[in-house]
Protein backbone atom coordinates (compact mmCIF):
# COMPACT_ATOMS: atom_id res chain seq x y z
CA UNK A 1 0.00 0.00 0.00
CA UNK A 2 1.20 3.52 -0.75
CA UNK A 3 1.60 5.28 2.65
CA UNK A 4 0.44 8.54 1.08
CA UNK A 5 -2.96 6.97 0.36
CA UNK A 6 -5.42 6.64 3.20
CA UNK A 7 -8.58 5.31 1.61
CA UNK A 8 -10.55 2.87 3.76
CA UNK A 9 -11.65 -0.54 2.39
CA UNK A 10 -14.41 -0.26 -0.23
CA UNK A 11 -16.90 -2.80 -1.54
CA UNK A 12 -17.77 -3.50 -5.16
CA UNK A 13 -20.84 -5.73 -5.56
CA UNK A 14 -21.06 -7.79 -8.75
CA UNK A 15 -24.10 -9.33 -10.41
CA UNK A 16 -23.24 -12.26 -12.66
CA UNK A 17 -25.34 -13.12 -15.73
CA UNK A 18 -28.91 -12.07 -14.90
CA UNK A 19 -31.09 -13.83 -17.50
CA UNK A 20 -34.04 -11.85 -16.14
CA UNK A 21 -33.27 -12.59 -12.47
CA UNK A 22 -33.24 -9.12 -10.98
CA UNK A 23 -36.06 -7.98 -8.72
CA UNK A 24 -37.15 -5.83 -5.78
CA UNK A 25 -35.23 -8.08 -3.39
CA UNK A 26 -32.02 -7.17 -5.19
CA UNK A 27 -32.84 -3.49 -5.05
CA UNK A 28 -33.55 -3.75 -1.32
CA UNK A 29 -30.29 -5.63 -0.66
CA UNK A 30 -28.20 -3.03 -2.49
CA UNK A 31 -29.96 -0.18 -0.69
CA UNK A 32 -29.31 -1.81 2.69
CA UNK A 33 -25.71 -2.89 2.00
CA UNK A 34 -24.63 0.39 0.37
CA UNK A 35 -21.74 -0.79 -1.82
CA UNK A 36 -19.63 1.97 -3.34
CA UNK A 37 -20.11 0.49 -6.83
CA UNK A 38 -22.27 -2.18 -8.47
CA UNK A 39 -21.13 -4.01 -11.62
CA UNK A 40 -23.29 -6.04 -14.01
CA UNK A 41 -21.71 -8.66 -16.29
CA UNK A 42 -24.53 -8.64 -18.83
CA UNK A 43 -27.07 -11.12 -20.21
CA UNK A 44 -29.77 -8.97 -18.64
CA UNK A 45 -32.26 -10.84 -20.85
CA UNK A 46 -32.78 -11.50 -24.54
CA UNK A 47 -32.53 -7.86 -25.68
CA UNK A 48 -34.80 -6.90 -22.76
CA UNK A 49 -34.99 -3.13 -22.12
CA UNK A 50 -37.34 -3.68 -19.16
CA UNK A 51 -34.56 -5.27 -17.07
CA UNK A 52 -32.33 -2.28 -17.83
CA UNK A 53 -35.11 0.07 -16.70
CA UNK A 54 -35.29 -1.75 -13.34
CA UNK A 55 -31.51 -1.59 -12.95
CA UNK A 56 -31.62 2.18 -13.43
CA UNK A 57 -33.60 2.47 -10.17
CA UNK A 58 -30.76 0.95 -8.12
CA UNK A 59 -29.59 3.07 -5.19
CA UNK A 60 -25.85 2.94 -5.92
CA UNK A 61 -23.43 3.90 -8.69
CA UNK A 62 -23.40 1.12 -11.30
CA UNK A 63 -21.80 0.07 -14.58
CA UNK A 64 -22.89 -2.54 -17.13
CA UNK A 65 -20.99 -4.66 -19.66
CA UNK A 66 -23.62 -6.21 -21.94
CA UNK A 67 -23.55 -9.91 -22.88
CA UNK A 68 -24.37 -12.06 -25.89
CA UNK A 69 -28.04 -12.42 -24.91
CA UNK A 70 -28.34 -8.64 -24.87
CA UNK A 71 -27.67 -8.71 -28.63
CA UNK A 72 -29.40 -12.06 -29.24
CA UNK A 73 -31.60 -11.05 -32.18
CA UNK A 74 -29.20 -8.46 -33.55
CA UNK A 75 -26.53 -11.11 -34.00
CA UNK A 76 -29.00 -13.40 -35.76
CA UNK A 77 -29.67 -10.70 -38.37
CA UNK A 78 -26.21 -9.05 -38.34
CA UNK A 79 -27.59 -5.61 -37.62
CA UNK A 80 -28.55 -3.61 -34.54
CA UNK A 81 -32.21 -4.27 -33.75
CA UNK A 82 -34.65 -1.69 -32.41
CA UNK A 83 -34.64 -3.51 -29.06
CA UNK A 84 -30.85 -3.39 -28.76
CA UNK A 85 -30.83 0.29 -29.74
CA UNK A 86 -33.42 0.95 -27.02
CA UNK A 87 -31.43 -1.07 -24.50
CA UNK A 88 -28.25 0.87 -25.27
CA UNK A 89 -30.10 4.16 -24.90
CA UNK A 90 -31.46 3.12 -21.48
CA UNK A 91 -28.07 1.95 -20.21
CA UNK A 92 -26.52 5.17 -21.51
CA UNK A 93 -23.27 6.34 -19.95
CA UNK A 94 -23.28 3.40 -17.52
CA UNK A 95 -22.33 1.15 -20.46
CA UNK A 96 -18.61 0.57 -19.87
CA UNK A 97 -17.79 -1.32 -23.09
CA UNK A 98 -14.34 -0.35 -24.46
CA UNK A 99 -14.09 2.40 -21.83
CA UNK A 100 -11.70 3.26 -19.03
CA UNK A 101 -12.90 4.91 -15.85
CA UNK A 102 -10.81 6.13 -12.93
CA UNK A 103 -12.03 5.27 -9.42
CA UNK A 104 -9.40 6.89 -7.18
CA UNK A 105 -11.26 6.04 -3.96
CA UNK A 106 -10.65 2.37 -4.82
CA UNK A 107 -7.17 3.03 -6.14
CA UNK A 108 -8.33 1.34 -9.36
CA UNK A 109 -8.89 2.07 -13.01
CA UNK A 110 -11.82 0.04 -14.38
CA UNK A 111 -11.60 -1.17 -17.98
CA UNK A 112 -14.68 -2.42 -19.77
CA UNK A 113 -14.10 -5.25 -22.22
CA UNK A 114 -15.81 -6.28 -25.44
CA UNK A 115 -19.59 -6.51 -25.07
CA UNK A 116 -21.87 -9.24 -26.46
CA UNK A 117 -19.18 -11.95 -26.38
CA UNK A 118 -20.27 -15.50 -27.23
CA UNK A 119 -16.80 -16.84 -26.45
CA UNK A 120 -14.75 -19.07 -28.69
CA UNK A 121 -12.43 -18.33 -31.60
CA UNK A 122 -14.55 -15.89 -33.67
CA UNK A 123 -15.81 -12.33 -33.25
CA UNK A 124 -19.36 -13.37 -34.24
CA UNK A 125 -21.36 -10.78 -36.19
CA UNK A 126 -18.65 -8.23 -37.03
CA UNK A 127 -21.45 -6.28 -38.72
CA UNK A 128 -22.95 -5.40 -35.32
CA UNK A 129 -19.56 -4.51 -33.81
CA UNK A 130 -18.72 -2.36 -36.81
CA UNK A 131 -22.04 -0.55 -36.63
CA UNK A 132 -21.64 0.24 -32.92
CA UNK A 133 -17.88 0.48 -32.37
CA UNK A 134 -16.15 0.55 -35.75
CA UNK A 135 -14.59 -2.86 -35.00
CA UNK A 136 -14.55 -5.72 -37.51
CA UNK A 137 -11.91 -8.17 -36.20
CA UNK A 138 -10.60 -9.59 -32.94
CA UNK A 139 -7.32 -7.82 -33.61
CA UNK A 140 -9.10 -4.47 -33.83
CA UNK A 141 -10.96 -5.31 -30.63
CA UNK A 142 -7.77 -6.05 -28.68
CA UNK A 143 -6.22 -2.84 -30.05
CA UNK A 144 -9.26 -0.87 -28.86
CA UNK A 145 -8.95 -2.32 -25.35
CA UNK A 146 -5.24 -1.50 -25.16
CA UNK A 147 -5.87 2.03 -26.44
CA UNK A 148 -8.65 2.59 -23.90
CA UNK A 149 -6.36 1.58 -21.01
CA UNK A 150 -3.33 3.53 -22.22
CA UNK A 151 -3.78 6.42 -19.77
CA UNK A 152 -4.81 4.34 -16.74
CA UNK A 153 -3.60 5.98 -13.53
CA UNK A 154 -4.09 2.98 -11.24
CA UNK A 155 -3.99 -0.83 -11.32
CA UNK A 156 -6.68 -2.20 -13.62
CA UNK A 157 -9.84 -4.05 -12.72
CA UNK A 158 -11.06 -5.53 -16.02
CA UNK A 159 -14.79 -6.16 -16.42
CA UNK A 160 -15.80 -8.45 -19.29
CA UNK A 161 -18.75 -10.61 -20.25
CA UNK A 162 -16.56 -13.61 -21.13
CA UNK A 163 -13.09 -14.26 -19.78
CA UNK A 164 -9.81 -14.46 -21.71
CA UNK A 165 -8.36 -17.40 -23.56
CA UNK A 166 -5.43 -19.12 -21.87
CA UNK A 167 -6.90 -20.30 -18.54
CA UNK A 168 -7.58 -23.95 -19.37
CA UNK A 169 -9.25 -26.22 -21.90
CA UNK A 170 -11.04 -28.77 -19.70
CA UNK A 171 -14.86 -28.48 -19.57
CA UNK A 172 -14.76 -27.47 -15.90
CA UNK A 173 -12.00 -24.88 -16.26
CA UNK A 174 -13.02 -21.32 -15.56
CA UNK A 175 -13.69 -20.61 -19.29
CA UNK A 176 -13.51 -24.15 -20.66
CA UNK A 177 -16.07 -25.45 -23.18
CA UNK A 178 -18.63 -27.82 -21.60
CA UNK A 179 -21.26 -27.95 -24.38
CA UNK A 180 -21.53 -29.38 -27.90
CA UNK A 181 -18.32 -31.37 -28.25
CA UNK A 182 -16.93 -30.68 -24.75
CA UNK A 183 -13.38 -29.59 -24.21
CA UNK A 184 -11.42 -26.65 -25.55
CA UNK A 185 -10.64 -23.16 -24.37
CA UNK A 186 -13.70 -20.93 -24.88
CA UNK A 187 -12.07 -17.72 -23.66
CA UNK A 188 -11.77 -14.54 -25.74
CA UNK A 189 -8.54 -14.19 -27.70
CA UNK A 190 -8.81 -10.40 -27.97
CA UNK A 191 -9.01 -10.08 -24.18
CA UNK A 192 -6.06 -12.46 -23.76
CA UNK A 193 -3.93 -10.38 -26.15
CA UNK A 194 -5.00 -7.10 -24.54
CA UNK A 195 -4.12 -8.28 -21.03
CA UNK A 196 -0.72 -9.57 -22.20
CA UNK A 197 0.03 -6.34 -24.04
CA UNK A 198 -1.00 -4.12 -21.12
CA UNK A 199 1.18 -6.10 -18.73
CA UNK A 200 4.12 -5.79 -21.14
CA UNK A 201 3.51 -2.02 -21.02
CA UNK A 202 3.90 -2.15 -17.25
CA UNK A 203 0.23 -2.07 -16.26
CA UNK A 204 -0.77 -4.00 -13.14
CA UNK A 205 -3.99 -6.03 -13.47
CA UNK A 206 -4.89 -7.47 -10.07
CA UNK A 207 -8.38 -8.65 -11.06
CA UNK A 208 -10.45 -9.69 -14.09
CA UNK A 209 -14.16 -10.37 -13.51
CA UNK A 210 -16.06 -12.11 -16.30
CA UNK A 211 -19.00 -14.51 -16.54
CA UNK A 212 -20.82 -16.03 -19.54
CA UNK A 213 -19.73 -19.62 -18.81
CA UNK A 214 -22.34 -20.85 -16.33
CA UNK A 215 -21.43 -22.43 -13.02
CA UNK A 216 -23.19 -25.75 -13.67
CA UNK A 217 -21.78 -27.77 -16.54
CA UNK A 218 -23.68 -29.41 -19.37
CA UNK A 219 -20.86 -32.00 -19.38
CA UNK A 220 -19.99 -33.69 -17.12
CA UNK A 221 -23.67 -33.29 -16.23
CA UNK A 222 -24.29 -31.28 -13.06
CA UNK A 223 -20.58 -30.84 -12.30
CA UNK A 224 -19.60 -27.31 -11.31
CA UNK A 225 -17.17 -24.91 -12.92
CA UNK A 226 -13.99 -23.54 -11.42
CA UNK A 227 -14.92 -20.08 -10.12
CA UNK A 228 -11.53 -18.50 -9.49
CA UNK A 229 -8.07 -18.82 -11.02
CA UNK A 230 -4.77 -17.05 -10.47
CA UNK A 231 -2.35 -16.63 -13.35
CA UNK A 232 0.70 -14.39 -13.55
CA UNK A 233 -0.27 -12.18 -10.58
CA UNK A 234 -3.87 -11.69 -11.74
CA UNK A 235 -7.01 -13.17 -10.19
CA UNK A 236 -9.77 -14.26 -12.59
CA UNK A 237 -13.26 -14.68 -11.14
CA UNK A 238 -16.39 -16.04 -12.84
CA UNK A 239 -19.57 -15.20 -10.87
CA UNK A 240 -22.03 -16.54 -13.50
CA UNK A 241 -24.23 -18.53 -11.12
CA UNK A 242 -27.30 -19.30 -13.29
CA UNK A 243 -30.01 -18.92 -12.18
CA UNK A 244 -28.68 -16.38 -9.73
CA UNK A 245 -31.98 -16.38 -7.80
CA UNK A 246 -32.82 -19.93 -6.76
CA UNK A 247 -34.37 -21.98 -3.97
CA UNK A 248 -32.44 -23.50 -1.08
CA UNK A 249 -33.02 -27.10 -0.02
CA UNK A 250 -35.70 -25.78 2.35
CA UNK A 251 -37.46 -23.87 -0.43
CA UNK A 252 -36.21 -20.46 0.66
CA UNK A 253 -35.23 -18.02 -2.13
CA UNK A 254 -31.50 -17.22 -2.29
CA UNK A 255 -29.75 -14.48 -4.25
CA UNK A 256 -26.18 -14.73 -5.49
CA UNK A 257 -23.62 -11.91 -5.59
CA UNK A 258 -19.86 -11.48 -5.74
CA UNK A 259 -18.36 -9.10 -3.19
CA UNK A 260 -14.99 -7.47 -3.90
CA UNK A 261 -13.25 -5.66 -1.07
CA UNK A 262 -10.46 -3.36 -2.21
CA UNK A 263 -8.19 -0.77 -0.66
CA UNK A 264 -5.77 1.47 -2.56
CA UNK A 265 -5.69 -0.84 -5.57
CA UNK A 266 -5.14 -4.00 -3.52
CA UNK A 267 -7.71 -6.81 -3.52
CA UNK A 268 -8.42 -7.63 0.12
CA UNK A 269 -11.21 -10.19 -0.25
CA UNK A 270 -13.33 -11.97 -2.87
CA UNK A 271 -16.50 -13.55 -1.47
CA UNK A 272 -19.59 -15.21 -2.87
CA UNK A 273 -22.68 -14.01 -1.04
CA UNK A 274 -25.84 -16.11 -0.78
CA UNK A 275 -28.58 -13.87 0.56
CA UNK A 276 -31.93 -14.93 1.99
CA UNK A 277 -34.60 -12.75 3.58
CA UNK A 278 -32.96 -13.28 6.97
CA UNK A 279 -29.21 -13.69 6.53
CA UNK A 280 -26.13 -13.32 4.37
CA UNK A 281 -23.92 -16.39 3.97
CA UNK A 282 -20.37 -15.69 2.84
CA UNK A 283 -18.25 -18.20 0.92
CA UNK A 284 -14.61 -17.14 0.75
CA UNK A 285 -12.94 -17.26 -2.67
CA UNK A 286 -9.84 -15.29 -1.66
CA UNK A 287 -8.90 -13.54 1.56
CA UNK A 288 -5.83 -11.39 2.08
CA UNK A 289 -7.30 -10.15 5.35
CA UNK A 290 -10.05 -11.59 7.61
CA UNK A 291 -13.57 -10.34 7.04
CA UNK A 292 -13.75 -8.63 10.45
CA UNK A 293 -10.94 -6.32 9.36
CA UNK A 294 -12.97 -4.93 6.44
Amino acid sequence: MNPEQTHSPREILVFGDLHGHFDDGDLAFVEERKPELVLFLGDLGDEDPEVAKRIRTIQAPFRILLGNHDAWYSFRHDKVSEKLAELLEIVGDENIAYKLEEWPDFGLSILGGRPFSWGGPSLRSPEVYNELYGIKTLEESSDALVAAAAEAKHPLLVLAHNGPKGLGSEPGDIYGKDFGKPGGDWGDRDLQVAIKTLKEQGKKIPLVVAGHMHHRLAYPKDAERQLIAEYKETFYVNPARVPRIFESDSGEPLRHYLSIRVEDGEILRLDQLLVSDDEVTRQDLFARVPSEEV
